[in-house]
């Protein structure tokens, strides 16, 4: 196996590292970065409250379920509501603070509660700041979900699951929020039925955990801001599928994830696209970049709208809809090409020879773009059929070059796929 750089640099400070898929980065451990967590610990723990120093502890870790580059994301027991919840423990600061994160998933949750739904968003159950050896970590208490980044969990997604996420988009944007970030990851499906089993029912399926013991190179190297193993992430929906309990497609309720990119509109914010895939990136946020800002936009909620339109893809065809191969100007022409014309202000970046067609220009003919992007999904699940026609109809309103011209998420509630979904789901409940 190569090493990748992220793993050379652990080796130089450690002798042991986990697998990069399944263990975050130890070099993140440091001032204003991870929090060392180990199983068993119970949050907060006793006098580490800053922002409630009368809370007492009250979530036990019981397994870790994912990690980024700012957090780590842990299934605890709720030993005063006694049910399972994921407790999200984001990288340090100097001083303790509410993220935007919070203020948002806040806001949403007063709104949801007003509605008397759920609305599709994750639900809060509570918020803290710990003081610890790399500084003040914000800790977010929310219901358990299983992401959509995992492919197993993702080919039982049905169309419902692609419905449930326009509706929730549509309601972030009706209320002038823009996601900034929604990849398959940060879309999950709400495990309830995890509450139906015992602790000693999960931890006997995961029972003897890997652990991989940290030890640095540097005998002087400070042990209290690293934890003392490490050990990979589990996956929920394997249990529950183990024991026939996971929500079959026609009861799946999905859920939008991490808010850490998420704004108002109404807000001046900076440039969001460094935290978002290549793959779903929109040109206009591509070329923005490209061209530090003097043609295109910053991320905004068409900019939300093209990256859906991606991920309902992916999430329906098992394909990136646009390849990440060759470099972000080949990305752009590719994206470009299924879009449509872009704006005439953009500089004409792909005039290259290997994306000319036979009379030396660039084909901007969407219906040649996705009749040969069909024609290429050798690996998808779904036939070209009817059905398949009426989403590609629907993901095209989507992948549209220019920002202006792309469909509103509310308009696309009543798009026939939606709405024959929509009817289908009210009739089977």
């Amino acid at each position: 196996m190569v090493a990748t750089n992220c793993m050379v640099g652990q080796l130089g400070q450690f002798f042991y590292t986990g697998d990069e898929l399944r263990c975050e980065d130890l070099t993140k451990y440091s001032r204003y970065g991870l929090h060392p967590i180990r199983l068993g610990d119970i949050l907060p723990k006793l006098a580490t409250c800053v922002s409630d120093p009368a809370k007492k502890p009250r979530y036990r870790v019981m397994l870790k379920l994912g990690f980024g580059a700012f957090a780590t994301v842990w299934l605890a027991r709720d030993l005063v509501e006694e049910r399972y919840v994921a407790v999200k423990v984001c990288q340090g600061s100097d001083t303790p603070h509410v993220s935007r994160e919070t203020e948002i998933l806040s806001d949403l949750r007063k709104i949801v509660l007003e509605k008397d739904g759920d609305q599709g968003v994750i639900q809060l159950f509570d918020v803290f700041t710990i003081k610890g050896p790399n500084g003040c970590h914000e800790c977010l208490v929310t219901e358990v979900v299983s992401p959509l980044s995992d492919p197993d969990v993702r080919r039982q997604c049905s169309s419902g699951a692609i419905r449930q996420i326009v509706q929730s988009i549509a309601f972030l944007h009706e209320h002038g929020i823009a996601h900034g970030d929604p990849h398959v990851g940060n879309f999950g499906i709400a495990l309830p039925q995890l509450d139906q089993f015992d602790e000693d029912d999960i931890t006997e399926y995961f029972a003897n955990p890997e652990i991989i013991p940290v030890v640095p190179r540097d005998p002087s190297f400070p042990l209290d801001s690293v934890p003392p193993y490490l050990t990979p992430s589990v996956s929920l929906a394997e249990f529950l599928q183990a024991s026939n309990s996971f929500p079959a497609s026609s009861a799946m309720s999905i859920r939008i994830l991490d808010f850490g990119r998420s704004y108002r509109i109404s807000e001046n914010v900076p440039l969001l696209a460094g935290a978002v895939p290549n793959a779903i990136r929109p040109p206009e946020v591509v070329i923005h970049e490209i061209y530090k800002g003097e043609v295109g936009s910053i991320w905004s909620k068409a900019a939300d709208t093209w990256a859906v339109g991606c991920t309902l893809y992916h999430i329906k065809s098992g394909n990136e809809l646009i390849s990440t191969w060759g470099s972000l100007n080949d990305h752009l022409v590719r994206a470009i090409q299924l879009g449509g014309p872009p704006p005439k202000t953009w500089p004409e970046i792909w005039k290259k020879r290997d994306h000319h067609d036979g009379n030396g220009l660039v084909s901007f003919d969407r219906f040649k773009a996705w009749e040969a992007r069909e024609a290429n999904r050798n690996s998808s699940r779904h036939p070209h059929d009817e059905e398949r026609d009426v989403f590609l109809d629907l993901i095209k309103k989507m992948i549209v070059t220019d920002p202006d011209e792309r469909s509103l998420m509310a308009d696309l509630l009543t798009h026939s796929f939606i709405e024959k979904d929509l009817l289908a789901s009210d009739a089977s409940g």
